[in-house]
């Protein structure tokens, strides 16, 4: 019987020259590493497990070059923080997966597993492609605005993003000091549990409870919703009402108004923070960066400090409101996209990640349903900030309530 690892690579050479998920994948140092943790006996939550990593987090002695020509060359020295967890607790790093150019929005090469004509989101799409397509069970990838919720939804597969803070981002390429958030790719809910325990050096007990106890749920459109398509508006309906069947009726409150805001709010800081981050290294190089993110820059370099400051106060005033709100659900329940993945020019739409990702709060995207191109649709679930072990048994339980999708016909 063949090793993860072995089956990883079989896989990746099955999968690669269509879906394109990697920008470097290293088969002979994978089946050294995975020689070596079978020598020494190594044991670990995640011991042999292959691993992607998205290619903006340093791993040592591999290109990180961020998706970008600016960085072109580039070797990462040491190991970012979450990956040497990883290592720690037994996983078999086996290559960098594409990133948006530097984690933003002119899109990478990767082609969706379950149509190759379709995008697989942004900017964690390699992750989130090579999860679905079966190369690795798990991946890390980050979120600013809605790039691990918003690839998940649209490969199928789970996305998970703690809440800000839990994960460290020591080594990993943060262009919004505010809004950088790392997270990551499973199969399964308890997997992407398992996944965030390793990635904090944490006992998995820290993250997952096990409680098998239906959840006290809410659900909420959010100010969004006329932007979803129908599909994506009946399927989200379909989702409550079965899990309503369950466990009881679920509760429709009203959220802070206030939150409404938050797609103004979010884009002033990240626009802000991306192009002071960026000022120094973008210098005189202008041209090595697409056109749509030098536009974005350029608009962040015109936001004022006043304007700035004043977001970041919204966005500590919308905390404290969301976080008194969402208490007393275990989870809220909310569309994750505006429908199925799109064509591959745009790495789709991330409004309905916007307000959690300001939040700072916890969210999850479990696969919920096909659309009518047999492309995945998925369910997400918020919580709020810290709340993230109630989340996760929040989200298990709805996980096992929905049919599902199956894999992608790759």
């Amino acid at each position: 019987m063949s090793s993860a690892v072995e089956a990883c690579l079989q896989r990746f050479g099955e999968t690669e020259p269509r879906i394109h998920a990697f920008v470097h994948f290293d088969p002979e140092n994978a089946l050294l590493l995975d020689a070596a943790l079978i020598a020494t006996g190594a044991t670990g939550a995640l011991v042999r497990t292959p691993i992607g990593v998205k290619d903006i987090f340093d791993t040592a002695g591999a290109p990180a070059e961020r998706g970008s020509a600016l960085y072109a060359g580039r070797i990462a020295e040491t190991d970012a923080e979450v990956v040497r967890n990883l290592r720690a607790a037994g996983a078999v790093i086996v290559g960098k997966t594409v990133t948006a150019e530097l984690a933003m929005a002119h899109p990478g090469p990767t082609r969706n597993p379950w149509d190759l004509s379709r995008t697989s989101g942004g900017s964690s799409m390699g992750s989130a492609a090579a999860v679905a397509a079966g190369v690795v069970p798990l991946a890390i990838g980050s979120q600013t605005n809605g790039s691990v919720i918003r690839p998940a939804a649209f490969c199928g597969v789970v996305g998970f993003k703690p809440s800000f803070g839990r994960l460290s981002r020591a080594g990993m390429f943060v262009t919004s000091e505010t809004l950088d958030q790392v997270g990551g790719f499973a199969r399964s809910v308890r997997e992407a549990a398992t996944l965030a325990a390793a990635m904090a050096g944490e006992p998995v007990a820290r993250w997952w409870s096990g409680d098998p106890t239906p959840p006290k749920l809410a659900a909420l459109r959010t100010g969004e919703w006329e932007h979803a398509d129908d599909t994506t508006q009946k399927r989200f309906q379909a989702d409550v009402d079965r899990l309503a069947a369950a466990n009881g009726p679920i509760a429709w409150p009203a959220p802070p108004p206030e939150l409404d805001d938050a797609q103004r709010v979010l884009r002033t800081i990240m626009l802000f923070e991306e192009a002071r981050a960026m000022e120094r290294d973008l210098r005189g190089r202008e041209t090595l960066v697409s056109d749509i993110t030098r536009g974005n820059l350029a608009d962040g370099a015109a936001i004022t400090d006043s304007v700035y400051r004043e977001a970041l106060r919204a966005r500590d005033r919308f905390i404290e409101a969301f976080a008194s709100w969402a208490t007393p659900y275990d989870a809220i329940l909310t569309p994750a996209t505006v429908g199925e993945a799109p064509t591959p020019e745009t790495t789709g739409d991330p409004r309905f990640c916007t307000r959690w990702s300001l939040l700072g709060a916890p969210a999850i995207v479990i696969p919920s349903g096909l659309g009518p191109n047999r492309l995945p649709l998925g369910l997400q679930l918020v919580a709020a900030p810290g709340d993230d072990r109630r989340l996760l048994a929040a989200a298990a339980w709805c996980e096992a309530t929905l049919p599902p999708i199956g894999r992608p016909p790759l």
